[in-house]
C-alpha cells in the first residue's frame, strides 16, 4: 500500500502538467509557472518520501564502465530509430499546427528554444530518470512483487504524458500510437537498465542522446 501511495502522489503529475500547460492554460506565463511547479513537485515528493517516510539516505551511485557503454549503445540505437522514423513519416505530419503550438509557448524564438533544449537534455531527462526509473520503477516492482510488471507499469506512466503531448501537438492517432509504442519500449529499456545497474546515470546517458535527436529535429522544423 505504501508503494501505491508513493506512485499515486507523483506518477500522474507530468500528465497533469501537459494537460494544463498545453491545452488549458493559454497564457504563456501561467503555463510556464505551472510547468515549473510540477517539476518542483516531482522532484520533491520522491525525495521527501524516501527521506521522511522510508527514513533512508539518498546516495549517488555512479555507473560502471559497462553501464556507461550500454547507455551509449542504447541511446545511439534509439536515436537512429527516431531519426529514420522521422524521415519516413515527416510528410504525413501537420507541421504548421505543430509550429503554431510551439510558437504559442514561446519556443519559436531561437534563443528560448536553445535554452529549452539545454534544459530538457541535461536537466529534465535526468529528473525523469530520477522520478520514473529510480522512484516509480522501484515502487512498482514492490507493488507488483515482480520486476517485469514494475517495468511495464512504470514505462506506461512515463509514456502517458508524452502521448498526451503528441496528441496536443497535432499528431494523428496512428502517428501518436506508433510514437507511443516507441516511447513505451524506450522507457522499458531504461527501467531494465536501472534495475540492472541501480544507477540513473546509465539511463540518463541513453535518454539524453535521444533528446538530442528530438530537439535537432524540432530545430529544423522551426528554423530551417
Amino acid at each position: 500500500m505504501s508503494a501505491l501511495i508513493g506512485i499515486l502522489l507523483v506518477g500522474f503529475i507530468p500528465s497533469i502538467s501537459v494537460i494544463f500547460g498545453i491545452k488549458i492554460l493559454e497564457d504563456e506565463l501561467s503555463s510556464q509557472v505551472f510547468f515549473i511547479l510540477c517539476k518542483i513537485l516531482i522532484f520533491a515528493i520522491p525525495t521527501i518520501w524516501y527521506i521522511k517516510i522510508e527514513k533512508k539516505t539518498i546516495s549517488i551511485i555512479f555507473p560502471s564502465n559497462e553501464g556507461i557503454r550500454l547507455g551509449i549503445i542504447t541511446g545511439i540505437a534509439m536515436s537512429l530509430i527516431i531519426y529514420v522514423t522521422w524521415i519516413i513519416f515527416e510528410n504525413s505530419i501537420d507541421l504548421i499546427y505543430m509550429i503554431d503550438t510551439l510558437d504559442a509557448k514561446g519556443l519559436s524564438d531561437p534563443k528560448i528554444y536553445i535554452a529549452g533544449m539545454i534544459y530538457w537534455i541535461f536537466i529534465n531527462s535526468l529528473l525523469e530518470e530520477y522520478v520514473f526509473r529510480w522512484f516509480i520503477t522501484t515502487k512498482s516492482s514492490i507493488l507488483f512483487n515482480n520486476n517485469n510488471a514494475g517495468i511495464i507499469f512504470s514505462a506506461s506512466l512515463f509514456t502517458l504524458h508524452h502521448t498526451l503531448a503528441l496528441h496536443y501537438f497535432g499528431f494523428l492517432w496512428w502517428q501518436t500510437f506508433l510514437a507511443s509504442i516507441g516511447l513505451l519500449s524506450a522507457a522499458a529499456i531504461w527501467s531494465m537498465l536501472y534495475l540492472k545497474y541501480r544507477s540513473i546515470w546509465v539511463c540518463w546517458i541513453s535518454h539524453g542522446l535521444c533528446d538530442i535527436v528530438v530537439f535537432y529535429i524540432g530545430y529544423n522544423i522551426l528554423f530551417q
